[in-house]
């Protein structure tokens, strides 16, 4: 199984959210729920965040494109903060997963990275 980020970067805080189904980025705030509201399974977290965040670039921010990276470069001068790099992070992450013929599975650094960073991106996109 092979390794798709990296190390932890420490700068991360531990909060985090869960996708609901429900298109709820419409001009309101997204809450993290519980830590133990994440979904077990790899593939449905990836692509449950990834969902999250383009219903976010698509109602706040307008963007265009079809997929995550799409929509973010559609909108990167706009993102607030370090958005845009922490969203490239997420890609990276789901891509591996999704496309590399030897990872089956997120090690525990790039699952743990995945929600710390769409905890992170989800707290910016609120306050801005």
């Amino acid at each position: 199984m092979g390794n798709c980020f990296g190390p932890l970067d420490s700068s991360h805080s531990a909060n985090n959210y869960r996708f609901t189904g429900q298109p709820s980025g419409y001009g309101r705030a997204v809450a993290p729920p519980a830590q133990n509201q994440y979904p077990s399974n790899d593939y449905e977290l990836v692509i449950r965040i990834s969902r999250k965040l383009e219903v976010l670039l698509k109602t706040r921010y307008g963007a265009e494109g079809e997929g995550l990276g799409q929509l973010r470069r559609s909108v990167q001068d706009q993102l607030p903060g370090n958005v845009n790099g922490m969203i490239k992070d997420i890609v990276r992450i789901r891509n591996c997963l999704c496309h590399e013929e030897n990872v089956e599975a997120l090690t525990p650094q790039d699952r743990n990275k995945i929600k710390q960073l769409s905890n992170n991106i989800l707290q910016l996109l609120n306050n801005s």
